[in-house]
């Protein structure tokens, strides 16, 4: 039995309606028997032998039964070799679960007595993603050493368990990529989030320092109340003599004293400008 290359989940619905088709089973009972289940897996070949190993070593094979109600047999083993089968391997890497002591298992052309179940995996890389798989099942009598191919059921029993082991692989590598990606976009908000939360910091010290300074603004615009003591005071635009001359002010004039230093008033008049007046030429209230 081949396969064209392909999907595991079509592959797999091809093989089971192959195996619920009764009328050609009827019609031809014995053409399969013994003939190699082949399929082209698009898959790397590491990840199939990895899987294959895992099937190998599982300890039951699929598909076949010594008892009436039960669908396996139980308690084979893995095998680097295998002297059951009677014709050569295909190429590739190749390895044998085994049942010893079986009793005339079912899907095995006129088996009888009890002898050896074996089911032989070969895993070929035809390229850096595409793998061919063959899988052969067949029973051997311990006393006459009689060789009795399988019908099928065997093969597509096993690779079906194997597709689905390979479908599990696939999802958690797709989980594991999705939880990695989600991880690095929770990093990258974690890391933007932090660099937002700096910058309002620092705008919000900026904004504290800038309501510092209007405050000391407005404190120093709304000034004290003052008034020339003498005949005139000159209104100078820099506090000292010989500084412009804005305008003279005549006595009693009030002024806003905005800044003072040791010698001089920064004031601003009725009319909105502002100046310098000598100091001793003010009374300025408290």
């Amino acid at each position: 039995m081949s396969t064209r290359p392909g999907s595991v989940g079509l592959l797999v619905v091809a093989g089971v309606l192959l195996l619920l088709t009764p009328a050609r089973a009827r019609s031809h009972p014995h053409l399969h028997y013994g003939e190699s289940f082949s399929i082209d897996l698009d898959e790397p070949y590491d990840r199939v032998l990895q899987v294959i190993q895992a099937v190998s070593e599982d300890g039951i094979i699929r598909g076949t039964s010594e008892y009436r109600g039960t669908s396996e047999v139980q308690g084979a083993s893995p095998a680097k070799t295998c002297s059951a089968f009677k014709t050569p391997p295909a190429p590739g890497t190749v390895l044998y679960k085994v049942r010893a002591q079986t009793i005339a298992p079912e899907h095995f052309y006129d088996s009888n007595d009890m002898g050896t179940l074996a089911v032989r995996y070969v895993v070929n890389a035809l390229g850096p993603k595409t793998t061919r798989l063959t899988i052969d099942a067949v029973f051997q009598e311990d006393n006459h050493h009689h060789f009795h191919p399988s019908d099928g059921t065997v093969e597509n029993a096993e690779f079906l368990a194997i597709s689905d082991e390979i479908k599990d692989i696939e999802d958690r590598e797709a989980k594991q990529r999705q939880d990695a990606a989600n991880a690095e976009q929770a990093q990258k908000l974690s890391q933007l989030q932090a660099e937002l939360d700096q910058e309002r910091e620092q705008l919000k010290a900026v904004n504290a320092k800038e309501q510092e300074f209007q405050s000391k603004i407005q404190a120093l615009q709304a000034g004290k109340p003052g008034r020339v003591r003498t005949a005139s005071a000159d209104l100078k635009a820099e506090p000292y003599n010989q500084s412009e001359t804005l305008q003279l002010l005549s006595q009693g004039a009030a002024v806003t004293v905005l800044l003072q230093t040791r010698s001089w008033y920064r004031v601003q008049v009725a009319s909105g400008e502002q100046g310098w007046v000598y100091r001793l030429m003010l009374e300025v209230g408290q």
